[in-house]
């Protein structure tokens, strides 16, 4: 799981296109990312913030337990649809930075 977990990260680091998520990084990329003890935390919400279109600030809250669907813009740099649907079953949340100058995950 953990392999995976820092496959993620890299890619969201490096701003790789999430929708060819089909490169695997090497053990020595994986070592870059720092993860304290390996602990995941399990959360029971997500605040997300944002600007609405007449610039005035808001916030949603996902909470798996009541109401999980979501839309978010697509990770795709050439989508053929412009949002991803989904049902969030669980949040988790992580401690993490690059190792050294952070210049090595770039």
């Amino acid at each position: 799981f953990i392999p995976k977990l820092k496959d993620h990260i890299l890619y969201r680091l490096k701003k790789l296109d999430i929708g060819r998520y089909s490169h695997v990084f090497t053990d020595k990329k994986h070592n870059l990312v720092i993860v304290p003890n390996n602990t995941i935390y399990s959360i029971p919400t997500m605040q997300v913030h944002y600007m609405t279109y007449d610039m005035r600030h808001g916030y949603n809250t996902i909470n798996p337990r009541t109401y999980a669907n979501v839309m978010v813009l697509s990770g795709e740099t050439s989508p053929s649809h412009p949002y991803w649907y989904a049902h969030v079953l669980d949040i988790y949340h992580i401690d993490m930075w690059p190792k050294g100058d952070g210049s090595a995950c770039e």
